[in-house]
């Protein structure tokens, strides 16, 4: 016996299979939510479409303003890397870890009230084949999560026998190649009726303020900040050839992680969210997406440029150093700013 939904809906190219991308692209399914793929799109600076596909309009466009939204609301955008490598409490929170993959209970009940939908997790393997049927019968697809391997979370739409049947994954980042096995589930979330939402707005700026006032607090940029520059007590100076690359090499790396801010600018920037266009948030949300995000998002692109160019053997690695640390400086400054944006914001939402 087989059963198939319709499942055409894109994937975010921002991130792999977490909870958050699995979670947007199934929102828009049940929703029925639907881009215009065949309108005479344009670009945002007014130049004619070059095919690069993430029109805003567009299905893909549409499933990256949902996963954008998600994926800020619950907090993980707003979230900082630690020096030394290790996940941050925020981190491990959210289920921003390898073994998370960003689906911890304190982000899945979020996303599934935030949303609006009732759901409950199944954790015992003999349950997994009668609860994925009757959820594809009744039109619902099975977010599921997978013992090992990127992107731990897959979306199943069907059945063929003793086959599961997935999705493409169309546009998602190092994307899986087929389905699982039941021998590969974890777990299984089986999403239940449409309900009120249990969280609004409102809910998920405290969300956001939580994980920034977290950062400061932990001095997260600082450490960065004191390894760079080069009059700190553990500065630049005191490295060796090898270190100081090792050093810009990290720097560079947690600046890809940084680029969070882009999700998290586009939320504030366009809206698309109806609580979002109260006017009194109009200059609160525009500080948002230019100055504090904005910004960050060309500092971090500036350092990962500095780190394919500069040849930190010269007697110019001490400038180099003192740059990046003025930038690293502006950066946890532009957090700070963001995180008394979202305090003004909190103030004026319902």
């Amino acid at each position: 016996m087989k059963n198939e939904l319709a499942f055409n809906v894109p994937f975010s190219g921002f991130t792999t299979t977490n909870f958050i991308n699995c979670f947007a692209s199934t929102y828009m399914f049940l929703e029925e939510i639907t881009g215009d793929d065949e309108y005479e799109c344009k670009k945002r600076n007014g130049q004619p479409c070059d095919g690069c596909g993430n029109c805003r309009n567009s299905t893909a466009g549409v499933q990256e303003d949902l996963f954008f939204l998600f994926d800020t609301m619950c907090g993980r955008s707003s979230l900082r890397c630690r020096y030394d490598g290790e996940p941050s409490e925020m981190q491990k929170l959210i289920g921003e870890t390898e073994a998370d993959g960003c689906g911890t209970d304190y982000t899945v009940e979020f996303l599934f009230g935030f949303a609006g939908y009732e759901y409950c997790k199944l954790t015992v393997p003999d349950e997994y084949k009668a609860a994925i049927m009757a959820s594809i019968d009744a039109g619902k697809p099975v977010i599921a999560k997978v013992r090992a391997g990127e992107g731990r979370f897959r979306v199943i739409t069907g059945y063929d026998g003793g086959a599961l049947i997935c999705p493409d994954y169309t546009n998602a980042q190092r994307k899986p190649q087929g389905a699982p096995s039941y021998d590969e589930l974890d777990m299984l979330y089986i999403i239940g009726d449409k309900v009120k939402p249990r969280y609004t707005l409102k809910d998920g700026l405290k969300r956001i303020r939580q994980v920034m006032e977290y950062n400061i607090h932990e001095k997260l940029w600082d450490d960065y900040i004191e390894k760079m520059g080069w009059y700190h007590v553990d500065g630049l100076r005191k490295a060796d050839l090898e270190e100081k690359q090792a050093r810009m090499q990290r720097v560079c790396d947690t600046m890809w992680h940084t680029f969070n801010c882009h999700n998290f600018a586009e939320v504030f920037r366009y809206r698309t969210y109806e609580e979002l266009k109260n006017p009194a948030l109009d200059e609160i949300c525009k500080q948002i997406g230019g100055p504090c995000y904005g910004y960050t998002h060309d500092l971090a692109w500036a350092l990962i440029g500095l780190n394919e160019r500069a040849d930190w053997s010269t007697h110019y690695a001490c400038g180099w150093g003192e740059m990046v640390e003025l930038t690293l400086e502006r950066i946890k400054q532009n957090d700070i700013e963001a995180l008394n944006a979202i305090k003004r914001a909190l103030e004026v939402s319902i």
